[in-house]
């Protein structure tokens, strides 16, 4: 299941969508036991697309077991800069679970004790095929086409919004390993982000940290993550064999969380319940750190415009580690 965010033609008057229906807002309160309100995106549903040029196109993949709905706020930043941005929720995986257009509700499937690790590094490699999936079905919308699996036409002018030439994916943890495999695996994609996810299970690292890739990554870490270290092996191997533009980006102050919108989600009073989550990083500044330096990625690799931001961070939050 997907979301599609896209520069819209004027649309005015029509109704801004829901941020999780009915069916998810329960559900996730009781996964985060944190007070999650009631809101509406930026976003309005079934606009035509923007005329113009093609936009470029970016794949979204959230964490482990989260739904894509906590990259919503960063779908919408990179929509309002020129870019298609889809969300991709992983069947059988995300939780609370999936929700279908009719109704249908699948959630994630059981695993045995003792199976975690394996059943990790297999969501992985589904995620990826699940991300080159989602190109093919893009490619059937540029031509003209509609893969919708029930029969529902796709928002006026949306094939022609996409320029499938130029493809990023972004990530968050499982999902940042799963963006710089998909950028191994897949010649389509021209660039990746990983934000807080180390690229491998374990002690176990992924293809992509043990034969390195030829094409640009930014890895964006959390304090707690530099705390705990367990991305360091990972990250420290695809150094050594990445040949591509790399950068690792580290955000002061903040937990693994700040790299969605969870922070945004989170009101005051209920921040100390949530402190394994987000860190004490104020959650407009976090969230502004991560759309500035995701979007300066795309600008610089999918648009070829310089990003002198990259290379020189010049917010206080932001270290360059290597």
């Amino acid at each position: 299941m997907v979301s599609v965010f896209y520069p819209a033609a004027d649309a005015a008057g029509s109704a801004r969508a829901e941020y999780l229906s009915p069916r998810l807002l329960p559900e996730l309160r009781a996964r985060f036991g944190i007070p999650v309100p009631e809101l509406l995106t930026n976003s309005v549903v079934d606009a035509p697309a923007a005329a113009g040029r093609g936009y470029p196109v970016v794949l979204y993949s959230p964490g482990g077991g989260m739904p894509r709905v906590l990259g919503t706020g960063l779908a919408e930043e990179l929509a309002s800069h020129g870019y298609v941005v889809v969300t991709v929720d992983d069947t059988y995986e995300a939780m609370p679970g999936v929700e279908f257009p009719g109704g249908r509700f699948v959630r994630p499937a059981p695993v045995a004790d003792g199976a975690q690790a394996a059943m990790a590094q297999k969501y992985v490699d589904v995620r990826v095929d699940d991300l080159r999936f989602v190109l093919d079905a893009l490619a059937r919308v540029a031509a003209g086409g509609d893969p919708d699996a029930e029969g529902r036409s796709v928002p006026r002018g949306l094939g022609a919004a996409l320029d499938l030439a130029r493809v990023g994916v972004v990530g968050h943890s499982c999902g940042g390993y799963a963006a710089v495999e998909a950028l191994r695996e897949d010649r389509r994609v021209a660039a990746a982000v990983d934000l807080d996810g180390q690229l491998g299970v374990g002690a176990d690292i992924g293809r992509a940290a043990a034969d390195g890739v030829d094409r640009p990554v930014l890895v964006m870490t959390s304090a707690q993550a530099d705390r705990v270290g367990d991305a360091d092996v990972s990250l420290d191997a695809f150094w050594r064999h990445g040949t591509g533009w790399k950068r690792q980006l580290g955000m002061r102050d903040s937990a693994h969380y700040d790299y969605t919108d969870v922070p945004l989600l989170v009101p005051d009073p209920a921040r100390p319940a949530a402190a394994l989550l987000i860190g004490p990083i104020a959650a407009a500044r976090s969230t502004a750190l991560v759309r500035t330096y995701v979007l300066a990625m795309f600008e610089a690799f999918l648009r070829g415009r310089a990003q002198p931001v990259l290379d020189r961070p010049v917010d206080a939050e932001i270290i360059r580690q290597r």
